[in-house]
This record gives C-alpha cells, sequence and structure tokens, in this order.
C-alpha cells in the first residue's frame, strides 16, 4: 500500500485501512499487506513526523525503509523513459531496488529470476 508521506495521504490511509480491514473480516482470511511510505524528503519536518506517525500507528506493516523524492524521476518522466534508464544509481531507483526484492522474498522467488 504506497502512501505518501504528508498528513492527507495518512488520513486517506486511515480510510483505505477500515474499508481493507472489513474485507478481510468478511472474508474470515488474513490478508498480507505492507505500508510503503513515499515522496519521502527527510529535509522537510511534515516529511519525517508523516513517517514517524506512520510507524507509530501501524508498527510492523510499515516497511523499514521509504521511497525518496528524487527529481530524477521527473526528468526521466520527462524524457519518455525508465528512471533506471536515466540514472541507475539515484536513491530513489535504489529504494525501488529494495521494495523488488522484498516483495521477491516474500514470495520466495530469487531476485536473480526477477
Amino acid at each position: 500500500v504506497p502512501v505518501q508521506t504528508e498528513f492527507l495521504a495518512l488520513k486517506g490511509l486511515e480510510r483505505m485501512m477500515h474499508t481493507l480491514d472489513m474485507v478481510i473480516k468478511s472474508q474470515r482470511s488474513g490478508l498480507e499487506y505492507t505500508i510503503v511510505p513515499t515522496m519521502f524528503d527527510r529535509r522537510t519536518q511534515a516529511s519525517v513526523q508523516s513517517l514517524r506517525a506512520l510507524k507509530q500507528q501501524w508498527q510492523d506493516k510499515v516497511w523499514k525503509y521509504a521511497i525518496p523524492v528524487d527529481t530524477k524521476f521527473r526528468d526521466a518522466s520527462y524524457q519518455g523513459i525508465i528512471p533506471s534508464q536515466l540514472d541507475n544509481m539515484t536513491h530513489g531507483v535504489k529504494a525501488y531496488r529494495k521494495l523488488l526484492e522484498m516483495i521477491l522474498q516474500s514470495l520466495n522467488i530469487p531476485s536473480s529470476e526477477a
């Protein structure tokens, strides 16, 4: 579940999680999910406080990393290419690579097969 690290997005997440809880209860089965903080900017208090609030409220359901704001994403979008084609080593690309590894690991798929 991706969520921007800003307070309005956290309010939307609360509503969505309430709906998700209702679905889980109606299905009477567990549903695995991870909350992925996105658009994280460690230079702003709003982003830092939002990430702290996410981790405090949903604890182990929050991914231990965050996808940072990365201007290379905008540059790549403008050029019509994927960010890793523009710069494979930006902070954002590295973060998404970590997320992919976590997802593959949770599905028991070796990351070398991806």
